[in-house]
């Protein structure tokens, strides 16, 4: 995919429209070829300019003239398009990695290897980083691909352990019943029905005087809505259900590999939510590990129930800054569609700070609004609340309010309401499992620990 040996490289010239017809003005032996193929430089497209002797002797790619969201991704459809050999860009800007980023998505596939042998010669000041960045990011597509028969609860915990134990972390996890006895009742609750026991894997890594960073992600391997069960069609895409955790893990992947100074943990609630005689029910009461009384309104809204086992164990250590990520509603994608990807911030200078980021890094997230009195929506009879009120509103504010109820003692909170897939709107990544958003909250993270 990359080489640090530029030698013998065949050039890649990033071309923008505007630009193109400077560059037939000072390479008039291309013109005719380029009017030929009617190459515009638009962002993407690409033109190989052939020898005399039938070789490769250049290589156009467009690149976008606007500020677009996506403009640094020009070489997804090019690095598994060119024939196999090796390349360099010629006039790319120092220090840019996102068109590496954009040349290594092009060349993902799911459980095989790629066919294109195709290498991009990467600087040495940036391989590092890059390399890093593209082992995380498919990391997460690859949990967010496999199938639920694949990945299960068990399986899911097994690759979380020796991917994190390789890069020297403590993993340690509670599986089954020995989560009644930890006092994480909900997430048992939620995966007891499974022929797969539910559990909780926690990751730490770092330097215990650093800045205290705790990540939670969603991990339901399946979800078929439980008793309240989702019609066929709900259940397509449900093995990326998960989601939250596959992108949680790549975030903290991320951290870990760029060695970033930190003390991280990280906590990954794993169940499948299915169907058999001893299915947590509409109406049943549940205890919380902080002792909040759950009304149950739908087994569909169990995302949010084991999250907040999870957010309440991470809160009793105060950290600095809690985030979540989880595939928890439709109605964000509702609001933001597939590519956006909301969030809920209880510290409005980071969620200023962190939309800002996303877009300079083309990965963007778009901050919601915590609003309590649709938390009070919760408010229930018979319980403290209800995990599923029936309203058709507020779909996502109400569930984001949901989680926020475990937060006591961290100031910083944020809640990412996830989609995890590309059904193929965005066309500069594979469809399929996305990595959505953690580069940009790597960056935030980034530069919070610098300061």
């Amino acid at each position: 995919m990359f080489t640090k040996n530029k030698k013998n490289s065949t050039e890649i010239t990033i071309l923008k429209s505007g630009d193109l017809n400077k560059f037939i003005d000072s390479h008039n032996q291309y013109k005719n070829w380029i009017h030929e193929n009617n190459f515009k430089a638009s962002p993407g497209q690409y033109l190989i300019i052939p020898s005399n002797d039938g070789q490769i002797e250049r290589v156009l790619v467009g690149r976008s003239d606007s500020n677009d969201v996506y403009r640094d991704f020009f070489c997804y459809k090019l690095s598994k398009s060119l024939p196999n050999r090796n390349y360099y860009f010629s006039n790319l800007e120092d220090g840019s990695t996102l068109p590496y980023l954009s040349w290594a998505l092009g060349n993902y596939r799911y459980n095989s290897p790629s066919k294109n042998t195709s290498k991009l010669y990467l600087p040495e000041m940036i391989y590092d980083e890059v390399q890093n960045l593209v082992k995380s990011i498919f990391f997460t597509m690859d949990l967010i691909n496999h199938p639920a028969n694949i990945l299960n609860t068990e399986n899911f915990s097994k690759t979380i352990k020796k991917y994190f134990d390789d890069l020297g972390c403590k993993v340690s996890e509670i599986s089954g019943k020995a989560l009644i006895k930890e006092n994480l009742p909900l997430i048992y609750e939620v995966g007891k029905a499974s022929d797969y026991p539910p559990r909780l894997v926690d990751i730490q890594w770092g330097n215990k005087k650093s800045k205290k960073i705790t990540l939670v992600g969603k991990g339901v391997t399946f979800d078929t809505g439980g008793l309240d069960i989702k019609p066929s069609s709900g259940m397509l895409l449900m093995k990326k259900d998960m989601g939250g955790a596959a992108n949680i893990l790549g975030l903290a992947s991320m951290l870990v590999l760029n060695q970033i100074d930190i003390n991280l943990r990280v906590l990954i609630p794993i169940v499948e939510n299915s169907i058999s005689g001893n299915s947590f029910r509409p109406g049943d009461i549940l205890t919380s590990r902080n002792g909040t009384t759950v009304e149950i309104g739908n087994t569909d809204a169990e995302g949010r129930l084991i999250l907040a086992d999870a957010l309440t164990l991470a809160d009793e250590e105060s950290p600095e800054i809690i985030i979540d990520m989880a595939t928890l509603t439709g109605a964000a994608r509702v609001a933001m569609g597939p590519e956006i990807v909301p969030f809920f911030s209880t510290n409005e200078d980071i969620a200023t700070t962190l939309q800002n980021i996303s877009f300079k890094v083309q990965d963007p997230v778009w901050q919601m609004p915590f609003f309590e009195p649709y938390g009070k929506w919760l408010n229930n009879d018979i319980s403290d609340i209800n995990n599923s009120p029936n309203t058709p509103f507020a779909g996502s504010i109400i569930a984001a309010e949901f989680l926020k109820k475990f937060i006591k003692n961290t100031k910083t909170y944020i809640h990412f309401d996830v989609y995890s897939w590309n059904n193929g709107t965005n066309s500069n990544i594979p469809k399929g499992g996305a990595a959505q958003g953690i580069r940009a909250i790597y960056k935030l993270l980034v530069d919070h620990i610098k300061n």
